[in-house]
């Protein structure tokens, strides 16, 4: 399986990028999201990898960041959301955002996506708002269970960052002025944490 590729930009579309690795032309599919922070063409890039395999074909997804490809990883368990409609959904919204409409519980704001229905949107919020730590009592992490720092901890570690990263960057938002008292606002606060 490939998990990333570092290359050189040889072509860039809304919804692909082409890159050559050491002479060899990967076509990856990507976000809108993505497409924003890939730099000109002939420069140098690392892209995240999803390699989907189905009956039929196989098909590169790619993501300028780790947290994009752990929420498409995510979007593609629920029932009847394939890839291509996971990458139209983060197309359509910036990853911070769908995760805000999950934990908030707003499928409303998610049906507004192209080729999501409101029933769609609704087993999204459904099948994912546990993995994204509401209450996420198989993630031990040495907080209080139930407090926002847990569940802020567990919607990290749900997202593919490591137990002892995610209660890091946590504590490090909290010991800012103005913390916040909700899971929303803090896990926004401790992405952008760890993405600095």
């Amino acid at each position: 399986m490939i998990a990333f590729l570092h290359g050189t930009i040889h072509a860039k579309a809304s919804g692909e990028v082409l890159l050559d690795v050491n002479g060899v032309g990967y076509r990856v599919r990507i976000s809108n999201h993505t497409l924003d922070k890939i730099p000109a063409t002939g420069e140098l890039f690392r892209i995240h990898i999803h390699h989907h395999i189905s009956e039929n074909d196989q098909q590169l997804f790619g993501f300028a960041s780790r947290e994009e490809k752990n929420l498409f990883e995510l979007l593609i368990t629920v029932k009847s959301i394939g890839p291509r409609l996971a990458l139209a959904l983060l197309s359509a919204m910036p990853p911070n955002d769908i995760i805000d409409a999950i934990l908030h519980q707003d499928p409303g704001l998610i049906a507004k996506s192209p080729g999501i229905g409101k029933k769609s949107a609704e087993r999204i919020v459904l099948e994912l708002r546990d993995k994204l730590g509401e209450i996420a009592a198989s993630h031990s992490s040495g907080i209080e269970t139930g407090s926002v720092l847990h569940e802020t901890v567990s919607a990290l570690e749900a997202l593919g960052y490591p137990g002892s990263l995610a209660r890091k960057a946590v504590q490090q938002v909290l010991k800012q002025d103005q913390t916040p008292d909700n899971v929303p606002e803090l896990l926004k606060r401790s992405l952008k944490f760890l993405q600095t």
